[in-house]
């Protein structure tokens, strides 16, 4: 049993539910998850947009479409899963702000329709799902994608300029939540990973599955010596770090686990938070391990159902674009 991008994306979603849902996580390795969503995410659009979708009208409108059935059905459920608990928590005067601060419901019809359309572009300080956000700008950069996959010079330069929009803000853990969740900070993350795609085979002779990943969880680690450094530089240090992760499993043939792994990654990352909230009047508001491990579990138990019951049968809705030939032996073990 190999281990490739599907067991990635699963680790990243972990890292970040138990960083929500048990005290006693470190810090830091959640934010780098979410970072190394957004390399991984520069790195299999632009794979695509060069080997599948193409750049005529027809490629970018099946682009368009697909990456639409992959996200927006299931925000939508989970989005009314976070309504449906949001009224019940109230009635039960159960606060699920505690967990997560932006876990409220919107009170505006601005705060509804950016909810509802994904804008990653205003404050919004009530999510019925409460990790939206950094999806919300990943969607959007959904759009600049072709741009930096049709165009390695392109890439290079909206790194370039994301780079720079970091530093105006510096380095300090006071301008971290900014840098975090801003729509051009962040787009240093997914330029990167584009970058790489553009000289992945230059950059093969760099690969190495076990060692990469060991360093990436190393720097997470790094927290335990500098408390500030995630906050600081620490996020902008993991970028090159997921990228070489990236790299080295990108090119591993694996099988029907690491899929499944790669598929329960999102509903996962969706839905932690939701139903961590639903055993805050039994566990209490401090997060104890075995709050993590009950709520984690029926996490596992609803996003395999949302894979089985949602996920799987609207694939066969997507359009299916013509994979250029020269690349079909490097498409295959994406399984974007």
């Amino acid at each position: 049993m190999r281990l490739g991008l599907g067991g990635w994306r699963f680790f990243l979603a972990f890292l970040v539910a138990i960083s929500h849902l048990y005290k006693d996580m470190i810090h830091g390795p959640a934010a780098y998850a979410v970072w190394g969503f957004f390399v991984l995410s520069g790195y299999l659009m632009t794979f695509v947009l060069t080997t599948k979708y193409g750049f005529d009208r027809k490629g970018l409108k099946s682009y368009a479409f697909n990456r639409f059935l992959r996200i927006y059905p299931g925000y939508i459920v989970v989005l009314v899963l976070g309504v449906i608990t949001l009224t019940a928590l109230r009635a039960a005067q159960v606060d699920p702000a505690r967990l997560n601060p932006q876990f409220n419901m919107p009170q505006t019809a601005g705060q509804w329709l950016s909810n509802i359309a994904m804008v990653p572009f205003v404050s919004l300080p009530a999510l019925p799902v409460p990790v939206a956000g950094a999806l919300f700008v990943e969607v959007w950069v959904y759009a600049l994608m072709p741009l930096f996959a049709r165009s390695r010079h392109a890439a290079i330069l909206a790194l370039l300029v994301a780079l720079a929009a970091n530093q105006q803000f510096g380095f300090g853990v006071q301008t971290f939540a900014v840098r975090y969740s801003g729509f051009g900070t962040c787009l240093v993350a997914f330029a990167a990973g584009s970058v790489v795609c553009h000289y992945r085979a230059a950059l093969a002779r760099y690969a190495a599955p076990v060692l990469s990943v060991v360093i990436w969880c190393l720097h997470g680690l790094y927290w335990l010596h500098d408390s500030s450094w995630p906050w600081n530089c620490g996020i902008l240090v993991s970028v090159p770090l997921s990228a070489w992760v990236v790299v080295s499993l990108a090119e591993i043939r694996t099988g029907t686990f690491d899929r499944w792994l790669g598929d329960l990654s999102y509903p996962m990352y969706l839905l932690h938070t939701t139903v961590g909230a639903w055993f805050l009047s039994g566990y209490g508001y401090d997060r104890p391990l075995s709050f993590f491990a009950v709520s984690f579990a029926v996490t596992l138990l609803l996003s395999w159902l949302m894979v089985v019951l949602m996920d799987r049968p609207l694939h066969g809705k997507k359009v299916n674009p013509v994979k250029a030939p020269d690349d079909e032996k490097l498409a295959q073990p994406l399984h974007t």
